[in-house]
């Protein structure tokens, strides 16, 4: 038998996600990114717990800023399950 390995929650594109700054990388500020396409692959990397998130970055009051991939806390998306119960499915 084969091994699945996680997948990210679906979120579908138009989606605008609010990210503190402990939930996506590299940033140090609060971000809101309206998604365009996650990526289907959690980085072993990151011990499947981030993901690439690509979208428009925007202003609070929504003005679009510019093309931005993130890379985000899988249990900060909308729909994400525990993180421990995720690995728990997999083992």
């Amino acid at each position: 038998m084969g091994t699945t390995s996680p997948q990210p929650p679906h979120v579908p594109a138009g989606t605008v996600l609010e990210l503190s700054k402990e939930d996506w990388r590299y940033g140090g500020f609060t971000l809101f990114l309206r998604v365009e396409s996650v990526r289907d692959d959690l980085s072993s990397y990151y011990d499947d717990e981030w993901v690439w998130v690509s979208g428009q970055q925007l202003a609070r009051d929504g003005t679009p800023l510019g093309q931005l991939d993130a890379l985000v806390r899988v249990s900060a998306l909308p729909g994400a399950e525990d993180p421990a119960a995720l690995g728990e499915q997999f083992d």
